[in-house]
């Protein structure tokens, strides 16, 4: 029995000196080497704790994506709209951000090591290129998909206006998928390469936007406007947003029809609050867009005409200012 039980002590002695002298791993100081980035992305982290060591190194990893898929986002989304073919005063792109959350693929970590020189734990979180791919294409695919039946939904569309709208859509869609082959591209370049001619696709969207605009020929019908001072208005607002207005209805493929209603009140003297209301639409009598607004203050005068004198010239700068605010914001992608 005491045999036994030195026999047991004498292994436990042995192992505990083993461990003292366990070699340490060389990914503690040089992780690229065991850990080849034509192979694997690898992140080394460090803590206290081996749990926060291990906590680090994958934190490390997803603040790589997020930081890389963000930056090389913003630049693509900013080059695909600065193209010769693409009028250099549109900016489609003010502000790009990721918006889906770091998934991390077939990410594994090594058993964290204790460096005792430093009195830090340390650990390597990494995924391999090729399995990390294998299931995340699949999410590539799948906002493929989506893309490209809203591309050809927009690409197809004969109104104008319409195929603006449809462009709308088709590249947000083209976003996400930009989003998801940054994603990609970085797991494996190679793979994400092939996906090149989509990538063309989200690229001619701004392009098919813009040659919708030049398409875009309004009419304006302002009955009742003193002096053409709302007319004129909503021409600039039309011209600042890329459209063409067009001097007969001959000559255009919408109409913009502005009502004018006084809301005239009294007499000797007598005052108006004019609202207005712009209804744009195509030969068919389909509407494609709307808008609405009136004056912020009485215009007081003893004939109609001076009140108009009166009131319009504001109403006019208010409608211009906000009108090509608005639309412009429904044409822009």
């Amino acid at each position: 029995m005491r045999k036994s039980l030195g026999l047991l002590a004498g292994l436990l002695l042995a192992s505990a000196a083993f461990a003292k002298t366990a070699p340490m791993p060389e990914w503690v100081t040089n992780h690229r080497t065991v850990y080849p980035d034509t192979e694997f992305l690898a992140q080394r982290g460090s803590g206290k704790t081996a749990e926060a060591a291990q906590t680090d190194a994958m934190s490390q990893i997803a603040r790589y994506f997020q930081t890389n898929v963000s930056a090389n986002l913003s630049t693509t989304m900013q080059s695909i709209t600065s193209g010769a073919s693409v009028d250099e005063r549109t900016t489609v792109v003010d502000d790009v951000r990721v918006s889906s959350e770091v998934s991390l693929f077939a990410l594994e970590h090594t058993e964290p090591y204790y460096y005792k020189k430093e009195k830090k734990w340390y650990c390597v979180a990494y995924m391999n290129r090729a399995t990390a791919w294998k299931q995340y294409k699949p999410q590539i695919d799948g906002a493929l998909k989506t893309f490209l039946g809203q591309y050809e939904n927009a690409a197809a569309e004969r109104d104008p206006f319409t195929r603006i709208s449809r462009c709308k859509t088709a590249w947000d869609a083209g976003g996400i998928l930009l989003e998801k082959l940054e994603y990609g591209r970085i797991i494996s370049p190679k793979d994400e390469a092939a996906y090149s001619a989509e990538r063309d696709k989200v690229a001619q969207i701004p392009v098919i936007a813009e040659t919708a605009k030049k398409e875009c020929t309004v009419y304006i019908d302002a009955p009742g406007d003193y002096n053409r001072t709302i007319e004129q208005a909503v021409s600039t607002a039309l011209s600042k947003c890329g459209l063409t207005v067009a001097k007969t209805t001959a000559g255009a493929n919408y109409t913009a029809s502005v009502l004018i209603d006084d809301g005239e009140s009294g007499s000797e003297p007598l005052s108006i609050m004019p609202a207005v209301s712009i209804k744009i639409t195509g030969r068919g009598g389909n509407s494609v867009y709307s808008y609405e607004t009136a004056a912020k203050e009485k215009a007081v005068a003893y004939t109609l005409e001076n009140a108009k004198k009166k009131a319009y010239p504001a109403l006019a700068k208010e409608i211009e200012d906000a009108l090509q605010k608005d639309l412009g914001a429904a044409l822009k992608l």
